[in-house]
Parts: C-alpha cells; structure tokens; sequence
C-alpha cells in the first residue's frame, strides 16, 4: 500500500479522459496547495484534442512521467469522461511497482482503477480536482484528504428495502458500473471472487443497467462475491417502455441467489457525497435492518 501522504509532499493533477475545465481545475489545484502539499501539473492538462485532454500520447506521457516519478507520492486525475482506455495498454508499470503512489478518481478512471488493483496495489476510488469547487463537494474532498494523510475511512448508508442482511471481510474492488462492463476480456477485467464489489452509474437507462447486470452476471462476476455494495444511481432513465421497476431493483432482481451481504445508498458516484472508497483494501462491510457500514480494519 502507498505511504500516507504528509505536508511538504509533490503530487501530480494530470488529465487522462476529456478535456478539462480551466478555472474548475485551477479552483482543486489551490485546494490542494492549501493541503500543504507542491503540486505538478501534466504539459497537456489544458490542452485539447477532439473531446480529449490532448492527443492519446500526451495524455499518455503525462500519466507516464507521473507515475515514473518516485517524488510523486499521489496522483489525482483532473476529470472522468471519457478516454483512459485508449491509453490503458500502453502504460509501463515498471517504475510505479518499485515506487507505489495513490491514484485517485472514478467514473471514467474506473478503468486504471481496477488496472491498479490488478497488479496488488491500493488506489482511491475519490472525487476529482474538476470537481473540488462544486456545490456541496467539501465534505467529497475532505473525504479525500483524510484517507490520504490519515488513512482514515468509515463509510455507513441508511436501511434500503433492496439491501440483504450480513458480515463478510474482503478485498474491494470495482467502481463505475459501465466501465466494469467496458474492461470484460481486457487485461484490466476486474476479479470479483471472494472481493467486495462497489458500482455506482449515471445517466442510464434502465434496460441499459439491466444488459450489464446481466453481463456481470453471465461473466460469472456476481456468483462467489463477498458482498456488494451500491452507491449513487444518479439520474436513471426510463426509456419509451416502462421498465417495470427501481434501479435498486434491477441490480437486485440479479442476485436473489446469491446469499452475501448487499448494501444499497452508499455516499459515493456520480453525486454528493462522493466519499472515498480505498480499492485494493480488505474491507468489513455489516449490513444490519438498520443499515449499513464499511470499515477498514
């Protein structure tokens, strides 16, 4: 696991999805400044190319650099979008191995997530610089902050009619619902047997979260979990056809076989409160009648 970080210390805000917001960015990067921590910012993160943050190989070498750079001690991506696969192969893990360092983001990052994970090492499913200044964001980045130079974490969501009543300890894993589904047959592909899986989706139409419950579920990625947990289902659609039920429901109605522990309404996604949630950490999740708690022993 990568060291906590401390006041004096070098982190990146690099961009490896969508092109980025100037004055949004430079708002998280002052906060980040106020953390007491130096802050280097990647050639291209202004730059734009198409709908992306610069070309794939910019967007690519400052990731790169960043990650070679054993005086970086964390690296936060700017934004999500769309993007970070089409740089996700061509990634040296070499130097990140010898010199660990936090990742944080999610939604698009999703996909270097669970690379990261892949390879045995703890990243930050988080909020993001872009988003730093938002409404309502300071309990998200403070969230942040305190996993980062405390490694404090404690996550607990209200009873949820959908929720499945349990303990289970495990390695959690996972994060946008639509880049999990994305990575299927990638070196990337997430491994859920015995893990805790988190998802979180926006903007989806009902019938499209079902196609990746079913996905999830034919890929045999919800048969052997530890637990689930479900955070933010934030403005699911239904489409000309009434579905017939809630998003809960949907991603529910999928795993009535499966006796594990389920927690719906946990504070992270696509809405605030994004807290942290450390992935690649063995976690204890307690479902109980009256709700629901993640802690990190």
């Amino acid at each position: 696991m990568p060291s906590r970080l401390k006041v004096g210390d070098t982190v990146a805000v690099v961009a490896t999805a969508r092109a980025v917001d100037y004055e949004s960015v430079e708002a998280g990067v002052k906060i980040l400044i106020g953390w007491g921590l130096e802050v280097e910012l990647g050639k291209a993160l202004y730059h734009r190319h198409q709908l992306f943050a610069g070309t794939d190989q910019e967007r690519l070498e400052d990731l790169q650099r960043a990650l070679d750079n054993p005086r970086i001690k964390a690296i936060f991506c700017a934004r999500g979008g769309y993007g970070t696969t089409r740089i996700l192969d061509t990634i040296s893990w070499k130097l990140f191995t010898r010199y660990p360092k936090w990742v944080c983001g999610f939604s698009d990052i999703t996909a270097l997530l669970c690379h990261i994970h892949s390879l045995g090492y703890a990243c930050l499913h988080s909020t993001m610089p872009q988003l730093f200044n938002g409404d309502n964001a300071v309990h998200d980045h403070e969230s942040l902050r305190a996993a980062l130079f405390d490694l404090e974490v404690k996550l607990e969501a209200a009873a949820y009619p959908e929720n499945s009543i349990g303990v289970c300890d495990g390695l959690l894993v996972g994060g946008n619902l639509s880049l999990l589904a994305h990575l299927f047959g990638t070196r990337s592909e997430v491994d859920t047997k015995g893990k805790i899986l988190i998802i979180e989706e926006v903007d989806e139409y009902l019938y499209h979260l079902d196609r990746m419950m079913v996905q999830l579920k034919r890929t045999g990625k919800l048969q052997q979990l530890a637990g689930l947990i479900v955070g933010h289902l934030t403005k699911m659609k239904e489409g000309d056809l009434k579905f017939g039920m809630s998003a809960a429901g949907v991603i529910r109605s999928h795993l009535h076989d499966e006796d594990i522990p389920i927690g719906f309404g946990f504070p992270f996604g696509h809405h605030s409160p994004n807290l942290v949630v450390p992935l690649g950490m063995n976690g204890h999740l307690e479902v109980t009648e009256h709700g629901s708690k993640l802690t990190f022993p």
